[in-house]
């Protein structure tokens, strides 16, 4: 099958570059003692095993505290921070998905100048040569000494 014709499929499908431009979202809460399974599953990052064993924990006792969701296996405390806008324990289930285009893409910055290379450092002043026999710390001017060394 060449590209051409998975392209096209993928658009008659609705797979297409209009269905990216959608993204999903949940409005409302769950009631986690109440909710149908389908219900269960518009939470983000709860499966079909999750939910399985969310009915199961809530057949034997109920839920009291949202935090309690953190004992089902595979749910830790980031998740249930995470979804607790989305959670209740009482009360009646109001969550839906609700698809929303997604914000348009904005174009990076316009391109920056490269960087200016750094100006080299000026040339260090020149020592006059030594004369024979002359020591060499007497060859430096006054006051730009080795500040480790005593004054002479």
């Amino acid at each position: 099958m060449s590209c051409g014709c998975v392209l096209t499929l993928l658009v008659m499908l609705g797979g297409g570059p209009s269905a990216q431009a959608q993204k999903a979202t949940l409005e409302g809460v769950v009631n986690i003692n109440i909710a149908s399974p389908e219900e269960l599953h518009l939470l983000p990052g709860i499966g079909p095993a999750r939910i399985r064993d969310i009915l199961a924990y809530r057949h034997k006792h109920p839920f009291r505290t949202v935090e309690e969701l953190a004992r089902i296996k595979g749910i830790g405390r980031k998740m249930v921070r995470h979804l607790r806008a989305h959670l209740a324990v009482n009360g009646p289930s109001t969550a839906q998905k609700i698809i929303r285009p997604v914000s348009p893409v904005t174009p990076p910055p316009a391109a920056t100048p490269p960087p200016t290379r750094p100006q080299p450092r000026p040339a260090p002043a020149q020592r006059p040569p030594l004369r024979k026999g002359e020591p060499a710390h007497q060859a430096i001017p006054a006051g730009r000494g080795n500040a480790c060394l005593p004054p002479a």
